[in-house]
């Protein structure tokens, strides 16, 4: 979830009046923030159907994964431990003015950019006219849009319906297919009949308020995320195992929980996530992604003084499986004396899987620089390069001469979440530890999602095209999903071979666009492992597209199910995709 969290993204448009949303998060005051009559009042041009689909295709860009596609403020890109976007569609914001609405574009406020020096006077008002069409547009987007597959042999059959704000699906026992929303509730249903949706758990049992983490294993599940502590300016990780006794009640036990560290107000805070079961079943990998966007100041308002990442965060852990209320401080070296430390430098690694022999692989969400997504072979005591190091590229803040200037930086989008605020002249931007050879990114060889930025002309690039690897995948895709076909279920091509989601869509996306039109895909992942270099190399292949918002699949038997986010309201899908022996 690049992917995400996935994980990143970027606007926040409008705000309303104070309140808390369904995650208990704080919108901004729109109390705060008049708007002298003077500038309310200016004539609106002409609306017609030119204008708002005109404004259709610039909020699809700017605005749609932080407020979701009908501007309910329901992007699953949205959803960090900060501020969060505005429901669009509220009275409040359907009440103000098309004057008030365009100002607002154009100024910004605290974590809503300003868009005045980005899009054109004309290209604004578009967008305020399709702001005010949005209500009489929410009924078309009920309509599910079909994925379709992109090679032969592949059938994809909707399966079945799922609530709003899904985060993670997972097999359970006895041929039921599990799911969690990142408000906490569970579900689960049976495979032969999925309408027969059971919750089995919720937000009060467990308390996790944030979740973003589940498995099980041997009848047990596992959850991992966020509490949020200090009037919601802090957040605890949390980590609970729950077992079922025989009259069905739950047994919820606390594994871990974390010490205190701030989150940020902005959309960085990535938080406790993926889970993977070890192959000895002794121990379970969790992931905390960063609190930054990378390595850059992050205080919360002056509420966490000159905090960047932590010790607790961006980074994975492995936790005893059978732990029981541990307290993980934010101390690196007791992390690292207590085994509870696995491997350290990973921004936001949003998915988890074993290869067929066991190796732990992640796939990783870079920045707001145009740094590629990674891959990774990650192995105990390894470090991958977070904050100095992503997508192969150095951070550029890291050195005291860089003065950011995307008219000149071509990496630098002015579209991105992280700008102008978090890219600055930073002397004081931790050094680089010595003595460290970081992990290497596992090399695509494409053909597909290998478009990079080349470092020295700063021109994109099809890595393929030209006969070269890139580490690993286009600029912003946020990858998750990850799964690989270890009981070499699969036919033909698709055997023994790994597959991963694609959360971004380029035409939905200011800072994926420049690379790729694609996206919210499937990718095919041949994977072939050399001693030699102690790494693999991969063929990527695109082989189905059209979902909305995925963001996790599980594998089961000969069968792969995509769940979608689905946003605060309408909910999403779940697509059963079959593998025929096409060769």
């Amino acid at each position: 979830m690049n992917g995400r969290f996935l994980l990143i993204f970027l606007c926040y448009l409008l705000t309303t009046i104070s309140c808390q949303n369904p995650s208990g998060n704080k919108v901004i005051s729109e109390a705060s923030w008049l708007v002298p009559d003077s500038i309310a009042l200016p004539q609106q041009p002409d609306v017609d159907n030119n204008s708002i689909e005109k404004g259709k295709n610039l909020f699809q860009i700017y605005c749609s994964t932080c407020h979701g596609a009908g501007g309910r403020g329901d992007g699953a890109a949205g959803q960090a431990m900060g501020a969060q976007p505005a429901d669009l569609t509220s009275e409040t914001v359907q009440a103000q003015s098309g004057g008030e609405i365009f100002y607002k574009i154009a100024e910004g406020k605290g974590v809503m950019p300003s868009f005045k020096d980005l899009l054109t006077e004309d290209q604004r008002w578009a967008l305020v006219s399709f702001i005010q069409q949005l209500n009489e547009m929410q009924s078309s987007e009920a309509n599910a849009i079909n994925p379709e597959p992109l090679v032969p042999g592949l059938e994809i059959e909707h399966f079945t319906k799922v609530v709003p704000r899904v985060v993670r699906i997972w097999e359970g026992p006895d041929q039921y297919i599990w799911y969690a929303t990142i408000g906490g509730d569970v579900y689960r249903l049976p495979m032969e009949d999925p309408h027969q949706l059971e919750k089995m758990l919720e937000l009060s049992a467990h308390g996790i308020t944030r979740l973003q983490g589940a498995t099980m294993h041997n009848g047990q599940l596992f959850l991992s995320g966020n509490v949020r502590v200090n009037e919601d300016k802090g957040t605890l990780g949390r980590m609970v195992r729950v077992n079922w006794d025989k009259s069905g009640l739950a047994q919820v036990t606390m594994m871990f929980t974390t010490a205190e560290y701030g989150t940020t107000n902005t959309p960085f805070d990535h938080g406790w996530s993926a889970l993977q079961v070890s192959e000895d079943g002794k121990s379970i990998f969790v992931v905390s992604g960063s609190r930054t966007d990378h390595g850059e100041v992050q205080d919360n308002l002056g509420a966490y003084p000159d905090a960047r990442d932590v010790a607790l965060t961006s980074k994975i852990f492995r936790i005893p499986i059978e732990a029981e209320n541990l307290l993980l401080p934010d101390d690196l070296k007791y992390l690292k004396d207590n085994g509870y430390l696995y491997a350290e430098g990973l921004r936001n690694a949003y998915d988890l899987t074993l290869d067929p022999d066991g190796r732990l692989l992640a796939v990783v969400n870079s920045g707001d620089y145009d740094q590629n997504e990674d891959m990774y072979w990650v192995r105990e005591g390894f470090h991958y390069g977070y904050p100095w190091i992503m997508g192969g590229m150095e951070t550029p803040q890291q050195y005291s001469d860089w003065f950011p200037d995307p008219s000149k930086d071509p990496f630098l989008n002015e579209g991105a979440a992280a700008w102008p605020d978090d890219f600055y002249n930073d002397p004081q931007f931790p050094k680089k530890p010595e003595g460290i050879n970081f992990g290497k990114s596992i090399v695509n060889y494409g053909p597909d999602a290998d478009k990079f930025r080349d470092k020295t002309t700063g021109e994109i690039q099809d890595a393929s095209d030209l006969g070269l690897g890139m580490t690993t995948f286009t600029p912003h895709s946020s990858p998750l999903g990850l799964v690989s076909d270890n009981g070499h279920a699969l036919p033909g091509k698709y055997k023994g071979k790994a597959m991963v989601l694609r959360y971004t869509n380029g035409n939905k996306s200011a800072l994926m666009q420049p690379f790729t039109s694609e996206g919210e895909d499937l990718l095919l992942l041949d994977l072939q492992f050399s001693k030699e270099k102690e790494n693999y190399k991969m063929n990527t292949f695109r082989i189905a597209s059209g979902f909305t918002q995925p963001v996790d699949a599980v594998l089961i038997d000969e069968n792969l199910y995509v769940i979608e986010y689905g946003g605060w309201k309408l909910g999403g899908n779940v697509w059963k995709i079959t593998f025929n022996d096409a060769q």
